[in-house]
């Protein structure tokens, strides 16, 4: 039988009561209960990212190990720092290729060409420059040890922390950096003036640089312009390359074990929280019925709780391979919003509330895109659309929930009695107050589609056909009484004339009672005075007898 409009109102504000209790259970369980307790967002998300590892203070760095890397490629570079990079011992040089500094210089001398200029160098490392002077040969970092150093994306990729095998503590380990930056692609054999001169510039803005007679350096120190390109080009190639390949190997690997960890921690929290919701949401039904119909006849109390918690057990097995399924989903969601908290992060650094917002809003986009692009079978179009919206309004509420959740939990410790579990509060109310707000706004976009769809329309015309014709029997009726009422009107009327001729009769009724009490009246005086004649004559009559009895008597 299709419903009325009355009765879908009736039914929708129904539903809204029990979304209510569903919703706010399901937030303080899952986003604002088991998510707090089971994820530690930090700023910046799990990764380090090169943005993040570039800024001036370590709060977005992910872990303590990329936080030590950080510290230390904030150290002033001076001596002592670049000694860290050199291969000047044997120890060195063997986590750094095996070669010294010295048989590097050695085996650079033996190709006998210095690598800026062109010229020739002796067997014994000496170079002639273009003034007759001879000068001694020198390697020089191509891409110098300060700009190594400098250079953050160094650290993050190639820098390592490691117990100290003396004192057990973590330290830096610049190995791989040393390795990096003596390599023979970023070695060049030069002139030691001209090696003097480059220090630690960038070799091609010091070749290009201006002296104080007007001249270039590439010109007072005679380098060939092709030379230069070839060695910086080779050299940058290299530096890049290398710091490049061992950052994507870094993060590719930290991308897959956080992204693991957080899928499985996802999907434990989902199947959780689906569980967990559907047990205290049984539990919650079951004791509100037992308390409002009492304990049935011939059981006991125990017997009552025990039945009934049975029931809410096995309802809660049935959901078991739903909770399989949201467990996949959650995994999926966990392992993208890691993914997708790195991207945001090359870009934007985020605060840890939006990885917060970015973990547990994806789930909710993915089920909308899914709701919305693959409708369930047996769901219209403009059904699946109006189940999406609604789980998009869930993931608004609940993000701006999260970004709330800290300024309560911050209010709350301004009461002393709270400051102990003002975190665990502040997560209980604003997932009561999100829960309460998604209902609602869930049973506005129902009413909004209902309102507008075609079905609707229908059944508001039906209504409106049945309330004409409810309307039209009801002016029928009022007809009828109307005649009725006149009709005992004139009835009235009948009966008022009716009065008034008994009344007359009653009138002319009593004028005859009155000459007929005159005439009773009168005969009753009458009668008195013959009564009085009769005792009179009765009187005569004794004295008459008394008189004859005499005489007789007396003859």
């Amino acid at each position: 039988m299709e419903k009325t409009l009355t009765e879908l109102r009736e039914e929708r504000l129904q539903k809204l009561f029990a979304d209510c209790q569903q919703q706010v259970l399901g937030q303080i369980i899952g986003p604002f209960g088991l998510s707090m307790a089971m994820f530690e967002d930090k700023n910046g998300g799990n990764v380090t990212t090169l943005r993040n590892f570039s800024r001036d203070d370590d709060a977005y760095v992910a872990t303590e190990s990329d936080k030590a890397l950080h510290a230390h490629s904030k150290i002033e570079y001076d001596e002592d720092v670049r000694s860290l990079y050199e291969i000047d011992t044997q120890k060195k040089a063997d986590t750094a290729g095996g070669k010294t500094w010295e048989k590097k210089r050695d085996e650079k001398i033996k190709q006998g060409v210095d690598e800026y200029t062109g010229a020739a160098v002796s067997s014994d490392g000496k170079i002639t420059l273009k003034s007759g002077e001879v000068v001694n040969a020198e390697l020089d970092h191509v891409v110098s040890i300060g700009e190594t150093h400098r250079t953050a994306k160094n650290h993050l990729a190639l820098g390592k922390v490691v117990a100290d095998p003396a004192t057990g503590e973590q330290v830096v380990d610049t190995s791989r950096i040393r390795e990096m930056v003596n390599h023979d692609d970023n070695l060049a054999l030069t002139n030691k003036p001209a090696n003097g001169s480059k220090k630690a510039h960038d070799l091609k803005e010091w070749a290009g640089k201006e002296r104080a007679d007007g001249t270039t350096n590439a010109e007072e120190f005679g380098l060939d312009d092709r030379l230069v390109d070839e060695a910086y080009s080779k050299a940058r190639a290299h530096v890049e390359s290398t710091a490049n390949n061992a950052l994507l190997k870094k993060q590719a690997t930290e991308l897959l074990q956080t992204g693991g960890k957080q899928a499985a921690l996802m999907g434990l929290r989902q199947s959780l929280g689906l569980l967990l919701t559907e047990l205290v949401n049984g539990l919650f039904n079951e004791f509100k019925v037992l308390i409002k119909a009492g304990v049935e006849a011939g059981k006991t109390l125990f017997e009552e709780i025990k039945e009934r918690l049975q029931r809410v057990i096995a309802s809660v097995v049935k959901k078991i391979p739903a909770a399989a399924s949201q467990a996949i989903q959650g995994g999926v969601s966990g392992f993208m919003s890691n993914l997708i908290t790195f991207l945001i992060n090359n870009f934007l650094s985020t605060a840890k509330r939006f990885v917060t917002i970015i973990r547990e809003g994806l789930l909710g986009l993915v089920k909308a895109f899914k709701m919305i692009m693959f409708p369930p079978k047996g769901m219209t179009s403009s059904e699946a659309l109006q189940e999406g919206l609604k789980i998009l309004t869930l993931v608004i509420v609940t993000s701006v929930g999260f970004m709330l959740q800290e300024s309560v939990a911050t209010f709350l410790k301004t009461l002393p009695f709270l400051i102990p579990v003002a975190d665990a509060v502040s997560g209980v109310l604003v997932g009561i107050m999100t829960g309460l707000l998604s209902a609602f706004l869930a049973y506005q976009l129902d009413n909004l589609f209902e309102r507008y769809r075609y079905a609707y329309d229908e059944k508001l015309l039906d209504a409106i056909a049945s309330d004409a014709k409810l309307s039209e029997k009801l002016a029928s009726d009022m007809v009828s009484q109307a005649e009725a009422s006149l009709a005992s009107i004139a009835k009235y009327a009948e009966s008022i004339k009716s009065y008034e001729r008994i009344g007359e009769t009653l009138a002319a009724a009593g004028i005859a009672s009155q000459a007929t009490a005159f005439s009773l009246a009168q005969a009753v005086a009458n009668a008195k005075n013959q009564v009085a004649e009769t005792n009179e004559m009765i009187d005569y009559l004794d004295d008459t007898q008394s008189m004859l009895d005499d005489f007789f008597k007396k003859r």
